[in-house]
C-alpha cells in the first residue's frame, strides 16, 4: 500500500487538515509532493524515532549471532541473497565483506540515532554488483590502462 499524498502547498495553505490526513493514513504518514524537488515524509517524531529502534534492535540481534557464533557470517552470506537478491553477483569474500560493513555502519549509525549511512552502504553495495554484473563494465573499470586522470577533488571542494 501507497502511502497517503498531499502536496507541499497543501502543507503549507491547510497545515491543520494536512496533519489530520496523516493521523489518518496507514502507518501514520505521509508523503508531500514538490514540484521540481524531492518528496518529503511527513510522520510523527515518535514514529521516526520507532524506525530506528526497529533498525537498532535488529542490528544488535545480527550482532550477538555474530559474536557467539564465527560461523554465523558464513550461514548469514548463505542467506543474504534472500534480503538482497543481487549480491549473487558478488564474488564469496565480496558478500562477507558487504555483511560486515551492513552491520557495522548499522550499529555505528544507530548510535547516533540515524539511518541514512546504512542506506548509503546498501547503494554503494549494489553498484558493485552492477558492475560485477556486467562483463564488459567491469572490464573497463578494473583494467590499468596506465594513464593518470590527475587529482580528484573532494566533493566538498568540488561544490565551490
Amino acid at each position: 500500500m501507497s502511502p497517503t499524498q498531499a502536496t507541499f502547498s497543501e502543507l503549507l495553505q491547510k497545515p491543520k487538515d494536512t496533519v489530520a490526513k496523516m493521523d489518518r493514513a496507514p502507518g501514520h504518514g505521509i508523503r508531500l509532493t514538490r514540484r521540481g524537488d524531492e518528496d518529503l515524509y511527513l510522520t510523527t517524531a515518535a514514529r521516526a524515532e520507532q524506525a530506528v529502534e526497529i533498525v537498532d534492535s535488529t542490528t544488535r540481534m545480527f550482532v550477538a549471532l555474530i559474536q557467539s557464533d564465527p560461523q554465523a557470517v558464513t550461514l548469514l552470506t548463505r542467506v543474504f541473497p534472500e534480503a538482497f537478491p543481487w549480491v549473487r553477483f558478488l564474488p564469496a569474500e565480496a558478500v562477507r565483506e558487504f555483511l560486515v560493513e551492513l552491520v557495522d555502519t548499522a550499529r555505528a549509525s544507530t548510535a547516533l540515532r540515524m539511518i541514512d549511512p546504512i542506506a548509503t552502504v546498501i547503494a554503494a553495495w549494489k553498484h558493485t554488483a552492477e558492475a560485477y554484473s556486467d562483463p564488459e563494465l567491469f572490464a573497463a573499470l578494473t583494467t590499468d590502462t596506465g594513464e593518470d586522470h590527475g587529482c580528484v577533488a573532494p566533493p566538498e571542494a568540488a561544490e565551490e
